[in-house]
């Protein structure tokens, strides 16, 4: 894979209304983020918008999905199964 840039968010301010504002302060990126049960991401400044923005909060860390190549011999594997699940009608 190509190499990016990465960068580190931090927790800059937690609002009463339970949203965070997450800053990165290399690329000036800046986003409210509400969790769950009604999650939302909205981006106020996109900043680097090609680097892969890192962060952490306590025990959970926000980073970048890794992306891995298909194993072919797998997939030939799991082929009739596909097939079958695809003729059986689950949907009624």
């Amino acid at each position: 894979m190509y190499d990016q840039q990465q960068h580190e968010m931090e927790l800059e301010t937690a609002h009463p209304s339970g949203a965070e504002e997450w800053v990165c302060h290399v690329c000036g990126r800046r986003f409210l983020m509400q969790w769950p049960p009604e999650y939302k991401k909205i981006v106020l400044v996109p900043g680097g918008e090609y680097a892969i923005h890192n962060g952490s909060k306590g025990d959970l860390h926000i980073g970048s999905a890794q992306v891995t190549q298909e194993d072919p011999a797998l997939e030939e594997g799991l082929r009739p199964w596909l097939k079958g699940l695809e003729s059986a009608d689950l949907d009624e």
